[in-house]
């Protein structure tokens, strides 16, 4: 869920701009074409703007030094303008006369609320770009949307905040950087990224959740074109990329709010305290007069923009708890699922505290973060009581391991994971709450990580978890330690990790939605599951929760006869009368294959 609160209505006041404007960027200024001859053709560039009750609104822009040009609304509330323009990328605004409860008649400066890109230097400056005479949304030749995706049922997924998936030594991360690490990614096998909010917000560092527009780019990070480029090459490595979508609300000072606040707002936000994060889109809102709900437009055309110019390949909705209408949300994946056709797509919900009935077998959602899986595997990890769960109740611990227990319909409903942007991270609580410290904590992060990715469910992986990051929670930066993987204990939990998620992409029998309880040894912290597919293939894991040798233990459950390899130590058991015996050490996890 968001955290970073803004007021509903901003205090302060916008004041016109007018005269020269020389704001300065790195990524769009004034450009022509290097061609003389290309220079002096130009072509007439359509600007719009939807503002359907205000009376006047201007566009100025940068090929006139910032003279305001008069423009005119039609029938269905949209300004419009025509400018000749040559090819090239140019900066502009709108200036409007506002209708926003706490600022009527006055006139302000804004940004266009569906341009992909605003400048850096000046972020009430959007950036258009012209092109063989043509308004050039994203400026990007995709080369790789032939390349085959893994279906949802066989994600394993990577968590990433673009800001911090950098080095301490660099100010923020990018989409380049991100790119740079992609390698990295397909390495340890990860099939799909779930990318932390990347639209424009107003600050220097964020996490993303109040956001100034739902279309354009977050501009520290990079361009639109290097967005579509990182899908693109993810796409090349095999892939996903998920976008994680605020619908909920806004920033208190994003341009929809000075334009007409009360025609996509609540003036009167009507959640409760905890879930009011900034100006809240009211979806109830229907325009008699135009026959529409303005801020289900606005939103469904961004979702729209998201998939058709940047390729993505599922949506992350924030807070919908918050969003609450399920109708809505059901409306929102139906038509997106028109533009995907037969690609594979993933519609994920973040709603917490859980409700199994919002990735139900007729939606609205295919999928939703299962908070119950979290809560007691963070405490078995830790191996202290934590949110009210017992770390060593194996009945509980088998209990949770399966969705379908806490009525979600089926493992595939259910996102699982140790630790998310909103909740400290493992490593960081294995010290400050649980005192447990060196090759301990390395036990227990190893046995969380082989619970997560031999369940069943869909495993979300939040980035650096794989190598022990173990700073705490903050919407500060608080970059990725890659420095951590010399050490020999975080190499070897990132090998670890990687060895696991190998196996799961390998055996159809871990992405199968089969699973049974085999042992649950209560007062020595032993439990035992099987998972299998159809086709034969099978496989058993057995763990010592406790950070205490187990020694010799012996499970059974309609084990076949026959030899099966331990593929975590890499080693042969028989199994004998339908009995596998073997051994564990402290916070110890085998995983057993039959073979043949």
């Amino acid at each position: 869920m968001p955290k970073e609160i803004t007021k509903t209505a901003p205090k302060t006041k916008s004041s016109a701009k007018t005269g020269t404007d020389t704001a300065k960027t790195s990524t769009a200024t004034t450009k022509t074409s290097d061609s003389a001859s290309k220079k002096s053709i130009k072509a007439a560039i359509a600007f719009e703007l939807f503002a359907p009750y205000n009376d006047i609104v201007h566009l100025m822009g940068s090929w006139n030094k910032w003279k305001p040009l008069a423009m005119q609304k039609d029938e269905r509330g949209y300004w419009r303008v025509d400018v000749p323009l040559a090819d090239g990328d140019y900066e502009y605004k709108f200036q409007v006369v506002s209708k926003s409860y706490f600022m009527p008649g006055e006139t302000v400066v804004i940004s266009d609320p569906k341009a992909p890109e605003y400048t850096l230097g000046n972020r009430d400056n959007s950036v258009i770009r012209v092109r063989g005479g043509q308004h050039v949304l994203v400026n990007y030749k995709w080369k790789h949307d032939d390349v085959p995706l893994l279906p949802n049922d066989q994600l394993i997924i990577y968590e990433m905040h673009v800001a911090d998936f950098t080095s301490a030594e660099s100010k923020r991360g990018t989409f380049l950087q991100v790119i740079d690490k992609l390698d990295y990614l397909a390495d340890l096998g990860i099939t799909a990224i779930e990318i932390m909010p990347v639209n424009e917000f107003p600050w220097e560092h964020s996490w993303g959740y109040a956001q100034s527009s739902i279309f354009a780019i977050e501009n520290t990070y990079g361009s639109p074109e290097e967005m579509a480029r990182l899908v693109d090459e993810a796409h090349e490595r095999g892939i996903r990329i998920i976008h994680d979508a605020v619908y909920n609300h806004m920033h208190s000072e994003a341009p929809l709010t000075r334009i007409d606040y009360s025609y996509w707002f609540y003036e009167n936000n009507p959640d409760e305290a905890s879930l009011q994060f900034g100006p809240k889109f009211n979806y109830e809102h229907f325009d008699e007069n135009l026959q529409l709900f303005p801020a289900r437009q606005h939103v469904m055309e961004s979702m729209h923009f998201w998939t058709r110019q940047f390729h993505i390949d599922g949506i992350r909705f924030d807070c919908t708890r918050a969003l609450k209408y399920f109708d809505l949300l059901q409306w929102f994946r139906d038509e997106i699922y028109k533009d995907v056709n037969f690609k594979p797509f993933y519609t994920i919900a973040e709603h917490i505290p859980q409700d199994p009935a919002i990735a139900s077998p007729t939606g609205p959602m295919d999928a939703a973060w299962y908070d119950g899986f979290y809560r007691q595997l963070s405490a078995t990890t830790l191996g202290i009581e934590q949110h009210g769960r017992q770390p060593f109740n194996t009945d509980e611990v088998l209990r949770m391991l399966d969705a379908r227990n806490e009525r979600f319909a089926s493992p595939y409903s259910g996102i699982t994971y140790l630790s998310n942007h909103d909740e400290q991270r493992i490593t960081w609580l294995l010290g400050t709450s649980a005192n447990t410290f060196d090759e301990a904590a390395f036990r227990r992060m190893k046995l969380g990580a082989s619970l997560l990715l031999t369940a069943p469910g869909i495993p979300m992986i939040w980035m650096g978890e794989e190598f022990g990051q173990s700073t705490d929670k903050s919407m500060e930066a608080r970059p990725l330690q890659w420095e951590l993987l010399k050490n020999e204990h975080n190499a070897s939990l990132h090998d670890h990790y990687r060895q696991l998620i190998r196996l799961r992409r390998d055996n159809p029998a871990l992405y199968s939605p089969n699973y049974q309880p085999i042992a649950s040894m209560q007062d020595r912290g032993i439990l035992a599951y099987k998972r299998w597919n159809d086709y034969g293939n099978v496989v058993v894991v057995v763990a010592n929760l406790k950070d205490a040798l187990a020694g010799d233990f012996q499970v059974s459950g309609g084990l076949e006869d026959g030899t099966w390899r331990e593929c975590v130590q890499g080693y042969d058991v028989q199994v004998q009368g339908g009995v596998l015996a073997d051994m564990l050490a402290e916070s110890d996890v085998k995983v057993y294959i039959k073979q043949g």
